[in-house]
């Protein structure tokens, strides 16, 4: 289960997604840092992914009245009625943000972490996407921000960071 938060209506409106290009360039980087082998003397630091995406609460209001087919064939009409749900769903999508954070300070990460469990990281990124000319591009309807952390993601960067911990405090 993803943290969220259902904000009042005109909540955050994230620019749109452009597919693909972000993703691949920063697969690829990341492919480079974990194949590049540290220098066990210089100090390690860890990346770890932060995902924003806000959604619309509900839409029901946008899809009642709005699909419709008049297709003789059950098969067809349900086809026809899907494919227009699915765009008016599409034109709908308010994005989402990727942001890969280095950490080098072991309470630095344990601190984002704890904030990101008890909702801290979401209130505070509440403040940062809903601002008043995204209350005003959203109108009347509701949003809910997303927020997610792979703990995998963590539990590896813990691990690092812990070693550069025991590597620069070994006599």
């Amino acid at each position: 289960p993803h943290p969220s938060l259902c904000c009042p209506p005109g909540g955050p409106q994230l620019g749109p997604k452009r597919p693909g290009r972000a993703r691949s360039l920063l697969g690829s980087q990341r492919k480079r840092r974990k194949s590049a082998t540290p220098d066990p003397k210089e100090k390690q630091t860890c990346d770890i992914r932060l995902r924003v995406r806000a959604e619309y609460c509900q839409h029901d209001s946008a899809l009642h009245g709005n699909v419709f087919s008049n297709k003789q064939d059950p098969l067809e009409r349900q086809f026809e009625r899907f494919n227009q749900a699915n765009t008016i769903l599409k034109s709908r999508d308010l994005g989402s943000i990727i942001c890969d954070i280095k950490f080098s300070e072991l309470t630095y990460l344990d601190a984002f972490w704890r904030d990101y469990i008890n909702g801290s990281l979401l209130e505070a990124l509440k403040g940062v996407f809903i601002t008043d000319s995204l209350k005003q591009a959203v109108g009347h309807e509701a949003i809910k921000l997303l927020v997610n952390v792979d703990e995998e993601d963590y539990e590896l960067g813990r691990q690092k960071l812990l070693r550069n911990l025991m590597l620069h405090t070994a006599p």
